[in-house]
């Protein structure tokens, strides 16, 4: 979507900062590790049209997808490269995808079968990555210590109408003895599954996304899976990575209530001082989602204003009684930076009491986006 004079609220991009984080990041990897650039649910969010160009100029060769809506916009946007799925499909998803020339995530036993029956009706050899539950991940992974496990592998790998290119595993936590653990166990079980007749074979290892491999570069094999870092939603690499996107509203109205007074759906909160509230024209219709009610902040003039109602379907209210000279009409920051104070991930992640993409990524597919230069 792109703005319009009259949007309650827009999302701004900043590209330069995406690019910026991809030259970092690469530099960090160095040159002997590919770089998978993530951009599921829309590029987190923060849009393929726009992502999607610049990771072309950087020389992206593999691109991550998770649906197949995402995978065709990649390919609009003008991408040829590789493209994998970093998640099981269903047996539909799998028959289109063969259109997009999307590379499968093989979820279990079962899940290689499907796509093999698949493969074998439309008459191609399908490109896929099978994923081990090395990490302990226990989502999608066959289990190498579980009786069958090792033959269910040697199966899938010598399957002829699927091409396995990579062997996968996610890690379930962002704590460097977890990651160093779970990346020691899948060393071993690669190398087990990679040794006799498939030694040698062309077959990639991976099990890296942003945290781990800028954080344990044991972890990072053949191939790393960069998401959160593309977007600055990340404070690895010394906190050089920079935020990509900017919530923005403006004050609607102000209204000034006594000390005493109940404000927001079931007097969610009563003042203790008299107050200038101001309305925000956004609500959880627009992705602010009502955990951030009591305990969100946005920004007014360059300063911090409480969230202190229950947020509602399309208003919520802030205190802005430090801040006199507020007025509606006043640009509002509820996610980013405004002068030299900044809603930062990390602040979402605390008010909300979960990561901050929960969020951000509803908020870039909900509301108006729009690129703008630095620090525009």
């Amino acid at each position: 979507m792109t703005t319009s004079a009259s949007a309650a609220g827009w999302v701004e991009i900043d590209e330069s900062a995406i690019a910026h984080n991809v030259v970092t990041i690469r530099a960090e990897l160095g040159e002997k590790v590919e770089f998978c650039a993530v951009v599921k649910a829309d590029a987190y969010g923060h849009g393929i049209d726009l992502v999607v160009p610049l990771l072309i100029a950087e020389g992206i060769a593999l691109i991550g997808v998770a649906s197949n809506d995402d995978a065709a916009a990649v390919r609009a946007a003008g991408f040829s490269g590789r493209l994998m799925r970093v998640r099981p499909a269903g047996r539909d998803e799998i028959d289109d995808g063969i259109r997009l020339d999307v590379e499968e995530w093989i979820g279990g036993v079962e899940h290689a079968r499907i796509v093999s029956a698949i493969a074998a009706a439309r008459g191609v050899r399908v490109r896929a990555h099978l994923s081990l539950n090395s990490t302990r991940l226990g989502r999608d992974g066959i289990d190498l210590g579980e009786d069958g496990g090792a033959d269910a592998v040697a199966a899938v790998l010598a399957d002829p109408w699927v091409d396995v290119v990579g062997l996968c595993a996610h890690f379930p936590c962002e704590d460097v003895t977890d990651v160093t653990d779970g990346t020691a166990r899948f060393d071993d079980e690669t190398r087990e599954v990679l040794a006799g007749r498939h030694a040698g074979a062309r077959i990639a290892r991976h099990c890296a996304t942003t945290f781990a491999a800028l954080t344990v570069p044991e972890s990072r094999f053949d191939l790393v899976r960069i998401g959160a870092g593309l977007y600055g939603d990340s404070d690895t690499v010394g906190g050089a990575l920079r935020p990509a996107m900017r919530v923005v509203s403006r004050i609607a109205a102000i209204n000034v209530y006594p000390a005493g007074s109940t404000v927001g759906y079931d007097r969610w909160h009563r003042l203790d001082h008299d107050a200038r509230l101001a309305v925000i024209p956004l609500g959880y219709a627009d992705g602010f989602h009502r955990s951030l009610s009591g305990t969100g902040e946005v920004l007014v003039r360059g300063r911090r204003a409480p969230i202190v109602d229950r947020i509602a379907m399309n208003s919520f209210l802030v205190d802005v009684s430090s801040i006199p000279r507020a007025a509606p009409g006043d640009e509002v920051v509820l996610f980013g930076r405004q002068g030299d104070e900044v809603i930062s991930p990390a602040d979402v992640a605390r008010s909300h009491g979960q990561i901050a993409a929960d969020l951000y990524v509803a908020w870039g597919r909900l509301l108006p986006r729009r690129p703008v230069a630095a620090g525009g």
